[in-house]
């Protein structure tokens, strides 16, 4: 059942809103020369909401041919790294730091003891999400800059924490005409804080336990930023993914969300997700479907079925 308040989508509307309001004041240094012929990087620097400095990187084709750009991040408590399979396989890509990760570290100076979840816990209207999601909108902006003029289709991808924000993003300011979730987190908070035993939600439940008379208000907080009153406003194509076996993103979490989508999407189910056991390798054919989707358009029958695909690890690979 959707979590979200009455003023859900006028606190959004306002959010982007100042985000709009907040110069990009884009800087791009060419970085050395690249390691594949037809492609170069260049460090990023922008300003996101509340005036912090995020830092990123972008690949791009040296011709003037329009491709595909795709959009990403990282995971929680990671950094983005440069995706040049991606853009090998011929796509632009920009890739950023989210506030208080990585080299944007410094763009969250007062993170709460208890963990990043709980910084600005007691109001939508400062928390650390609040920020995080306008960062990858901001970054959606600079794709749109750095490549004006040479998008064939824009894509959104995000794996786990960064799929919560890619698809926040695309529910508030869509711009993307096809949406990547791999595992995406922060869905159905209740049930979360039940069946996580690793990651954020960790961190939640133990702020929660030590101080339960704030029960409530962490709850209402979490309202504004769970994936699953997202999902419904979502239009763009979705390809989805998740693990059967789970610990950081248990698979009922993403199902909650996924199950609330209203827009032609696939879903596939893999082994496992967020371990370091073999059958993570079945991701490799997720991989490969979203970029063959982002290159060459989806198939005319993309959403007719209604069955979850089930991927095995093959252990003869």
């Amino acid at each position: 059942m959707l979590t979200a308040r009455s003023d859900f989508r006028a606190f959004w509307r306002d959010t982007l809103g100042e985000l709009d309001e907040t110069p990009i004041n884009l800087d791009s240094q060419r970085l050395g020369r690249a390691p594949y012929a037809g492609l170069s990087a260049s460090r990023l620097a922008f300003t996101s909401l509340g005036n912090v400095r995020l830092q990123g990187y972008s690949i791009r084709w040296s011709d003037d041919r329009p491709r595909p750009v795709v959009v990403h991040a990282h995971g929680y408590g990671g950094r983005a790294a440069m995706q040049w399979l991606w853009a090998r396989s011929g796509l632009n890509v920009v890739g950023f730091d989210v506030r208080g990760h990585g080299e944007s570290f410094r763009a969250v100076p007062d993170q709460s003891p208890w963990g990043y979840m709980l910084t600005g816990i007691e109001d939508p209207d400062g928390h650390v999400l609040q920020g995080a999601v306008s960062d990858y909108a901001r970054a959606s902006q600079v794709a749109a800059v750095l490549f004006e003029g040479r998008v064939r289709r824009t894509v959104f991808h995000g794996y786990s924490f960064s799929a919560a924000l890619a698809l926040m993003t695309e529910a508030t300011r869509p711009a993307a005409d096809l949406l990547v979730l791999g595992v995406p987190t922060f869905g159905w908070h209740e049930g979360r804080h039940r069946l996580v035993r690793s990651g954020s939600a960790v961190e939640t439940r133990a702020y929660i336990n030590a101080r339960p008379d704030r029960t409530e208000a962490v709850m209402r907080t979490l309202s504004y930023f769970d994936s699953m009153n997202f999902a419904p406003l979502i239009r763009c194509p979705v390809i989805a993914g998740f693990g059967r076996r789970d610990e950081v993103v248990p698979p009922e979490t993403v199902l909650a969300v996924l199950g609330h989508l209203r827009c032609p999407s696939e879903t596939m189910s893999f082994p496992v997700s967020h371990t370091d056991e073999p059958e993570e390798a079945a991701w490799e054919h997720f991989d490969a479907i979203w970029i063959d989707a982002a290159l060459y358009g989806l198939p005319p029958d993309f959403g007719d079925a209604a069955e979850i695909q089930r991927i095995e690890f093959d252990r003869h690979r």
